[in-house]
């Protein structure tokens, strides 16, 4: 792919001289780049896009804006506390208020998820990390569930959690809570 990219520079470049060869390889560099990015861009729609097209195996609707999450979802912060691996673990609870099952996406896309701390300070979702779902939180039909989320960051700090661009206050007593 590196090779494909730049066979337009070598090509042009010999034939170049001085700052003619340095504006070429500039505008060359500038047009693959802006390339990339848009197949990059392309490519994260087109999963997304699929993602909510496809009907999944359990019938689920497939969320993943604000709008769509909080019009079919009640979203709360139970607790804040100190996680396993020195992170903190924050439970939320999520009903789900239609009668099929949710799949929330997004919450590592753009600062999906955050927690901010009393300083103001936020730190982003942790990934991968054991007992949290990698991207999504699946809801069954009109219920309410239980999700962990993991953070970096110390729990006696967490003020509140950012979700899909809406803020969760961690309840005081919450925030001090020990595994």
């Amino acid at each position: 792919m590196r090779r494909l990219l730049l066979a337009p520079l070598l090509l042009l470049v010999p034939a170049c001289k001085g700052e003619t060869a340095k504006d070429v390889t500039a505008t060359v560099v500038g047009k693959t780049v802006e390339v990339a990015k848009g197949a990059g861009n392309g490519v994260m729609e087109g999963l997304k896009e699929g993602r909510k097209g496809a009907a999944s195996a359990d019938g689920s609707r497939t969320l993943s804006t604000a709008e769509e999450v909080f019009t079919q979802a009640d979203v709360s912060v139970l607790e804040a506390k100190p996680g396993a691996g020195g992170d903190v673990e924050v439970v939320l609870a999520v009903t789900n208020k239609t009668a099929e099952p949710l799949h929330l996406l997004g919450l590592h896309e753009g600062g999906g998820a955050q927690l901010i701390d009393q300083d103001g300070f936020a730190t982003p979702l942790k990934s991968h990390s054991p007992g949290q779902s990698t991207d999504s939180i699946k809801v069954p039909p009109s219920v309410k569930v239980k999700a962990s989320i993991f953070f970096e960051g110390e729990a006696a700090k967490a003020a509140r959690v950012r979700l899909w661009g809406r803020e969760f206050p961690v309840p005081a007593s919450a925030a001090v809570a020990t595994p």
